[in-house]
């Protein structure tokens, strides 16, 4: 049974893309991955940096809390967890914050190389970017992969970069392509995405290779261009 999972450690990270330790490092180092650990119960604050008139930057949070979750680190904080074997950490980095600390009288969390952990968005978006695949072998031009919410996707040596609309169109024409029925109605898929438009050419007028990643049939048929 193959598990849905949201984050991933490192010896998989290593065991799907054949590479080696060193060059994970090499990566996370360079800020080139974004690596994280996972805590329990942390007081965080989690907030924005603004200027002020002067041009300074000052902290605004929006947040407080006992978080339990996933936290991504600096690249300089991985740079020294690498050397010492272990770090103490007050700053880290989140997804949707300018920057997130502890508060209070928390203490440093204590970080060790065996905590850390990859985001599988974070590992979707590497691959993407890269056009890296599972083997450690570039893949080839046909080969289709997809972030999680199918706002980034590979196909045919293209990548993309989606709207919300244009990636619900893209995921509900490749969930149809893996049960088989690649050929799907344009009109009621763009229907089904909560599209104002309903020409599938309006839709994706943004991205100027779309006809890489979708076929028409020129009869109302729309597929993902998979073969």
């Amino acid at each position: 049974m193959q598990i849905d999972k949201s984050y991933f450690t490192l010896p998989e990270i290593l065991e799907r893309w054949q590479i080696t330790e060193a060059d994970l490092i090499y990566l996370a180092e360079n800020d080139k991955l974004r690596l994280s650990v996972r805590v329990f119960g942390v007081p965080m604050e989690f907030g924005d940096i603004e200027e002020d008139e002067r041009g300074e930057p000052y902290k605004v949070p929006w947040e407080q809390s006992y978080h339990s979750g996933l936290l991504d680190l600096h690249a300089r904080d991985v740079f020294q967890l690498f050397r010492c074997g272990e770090v103490h950490l007050e700053s880290f980095r989140a997804p949707k914050a300018d920057y997130a600390t502890t508060w209070g009288d928390a203490k440093p969390v204590l970080v060790m190389i065996g905590d850390l952990l990859l985001r599988r968005d974070e590992r979707d978006r590497f691959e993407i970017e890269t056009g890296f695949s599972p083997g450690g072998q570039p893949m080839e031009e046909a080969t289709f992969i997809h972030s999680a919410d199918y706002l980034e996707v590979r196909c045919n040596g293209c990548r993309f970069k989606l709207g919300p609309i244009q990636a619900e169109v893209v995921r509900a024409l490749h969930e149809a392509a893996q049960a088989g029925v690649p050929w799907q109605n344009g009109k009621a898929i763009l229907s089904r995405a909560g599209s104002k438009s309903l020409r599938m050419a309006d839709v994706f007028k943004s991205q100027k290779d779309w006809r890489h990643l979708i076929r028409s049939d020129r009869r109302g048929g729309y597929r993902l261009n998979l073969d």
